[in-house]
């Protein structure tokens, strides 16, 4: 086993402790984790997931508005900024970003959306700059999904089923877990951002390593970024959060290595651990089986990935698994609830 992956693995162990004692109610992984995104419905960002596709494609999903209710069906932003950036050279900096923009709703809630590939300087930038690599649609409320494509590139953007699962309540009251356990997420829903592009649209030539973040921006500002769950959630005080999502990845262990040890050692855990989870950037090789914690699936179950290398014991579990029932080809993420849990 790699150097690095021990301190992965490490560092998720440190994480799982540390959200025992952390997470805000109604928060996890990223949910409305920080003032800004919270003020921001449809910029909050929630899940970030990094998996394969077919024929070599990789599939890049975000999630926002998240806790959505059955029934409602939020819009995305027109005026926010949604960016998946791509980091293909292990320097913290994006080499490809990949711009989603969003027109207003129309009478049947469906909006224009625009996908635009930005490389260079424009992909370190807050701006929808880039060429166009296609437009569309996006599925309004629980409809059929729109699957927008081109040239060997999809988008989908619209009202899905929150991949996110586990017993939230119990995990905050000490892991006090239940059989069976309460998936806080069941029946809630979120919108999410999909593509589906060839890997080579991405990759430094001769490479399969590559690491993706979120961020969502409006008006100029950032609001939330993210890239491995919880991190933010967890590790940075409720006062810091927004100056958090507004460090680029790349100045994260000089802005915030101190503040991450400083929990690490109240933890008695090893503070080498926060060169691990710093810079919070998802990391995947797109040679090997991308799961958790090479990239994540929708179906990854972290919360029991973290469990049992926190116990030693494979079968720890919140005794939560997936409500959602995924699709087997784009845009992957399970169906709309139509019906409270």
């Amino acid at each position: 086993m790699s150097k690095r992956l021990l301190l992965s693995m490490g560092a998720m162990v440190a994480l799982a402790c540390a959200a025992t004692i952390g997470l805000a109610p109604g928060s996890a992984a990223d949910h409305g984790d920080a003032p800004l995104s919270k003020a921001n419905h449809a910029e909050d960002l929630a899940d970030v997931y990094a998996f394969a596709g077919a024929s070599g494609n990789t599939v890049l999903v975000m999630t926002v508005n998240p806790l959505t209710m059955p029934g409602d069906a939020p819009a995305f932003d027109s005026q926010g900024l949604y960016q998946f950036r791509i980091d293909s050279d292990g320097d913290a900096v994006p080499d490809v970003t990949y711009n989603v923009t969003f027109g207003g709703p129309a009478a049947n809630g469906s909006q224009d959306v625009t996908l635009r590939k930005a490389t260079g300087a424009q992909a370190d930038s807050l701006s929808a700059a880039g060429s166009t690599s296609l437009t569309g649609k996006t599925t309004p409320g629980t409809a059929a999904p729109v699957v927008n494509q081109k040239n060997g590139i999809k988008l989908f953007a619209g009202l899905r089923d929150d991949p996110f699962f586990f017993d939230l309540n119990a995990f905050k009251a000490g892991l006090k877990f239940r059989n069976p356990g309460n998936n806080f997420f069941q029946g809630l829903n979120a919108s999410a951002i999909v593509i589906e592009v060839p890997s080579s649209d991405f990759l430094t030539s001769g490479s399969t390593n590559a690491g993706v973040w979120a961020v969502t921006s409006k008006n100029g500002g950032v609001i939330d970024r993210m890239g491995r769950p919880a991190i933010n959630t967890v590790f940075v005080p409720a006062e810091m959060k927004d100056q958090f999502n507004n460090t680029k990845p790349v100045d994260d262990l000089t802005a915030w290595k101190a503040t991450f040890v400083a929990t690490l050692d109240s933890l008695g855990s090893d503070p080498k651990l926060a060169d691990a989870l710093l810079p919070d950037i998802l990391t995947f090789d797109t040679s090997k089986a991308m799961n958790f914690l090479n990239g994540r699936a929708l179906t990854d179950d972290v919360i029991d990935a973290e469990l049992q290398l926190i116990t030693g014991n494979t079968a720890a579990s919140d005794n939560v698994s997936n409500d959602s029932t995924f699709l087997a080809s784009f845009p992957y993420v399970g169906a709309p609830n139509t019906e409270p849990a």
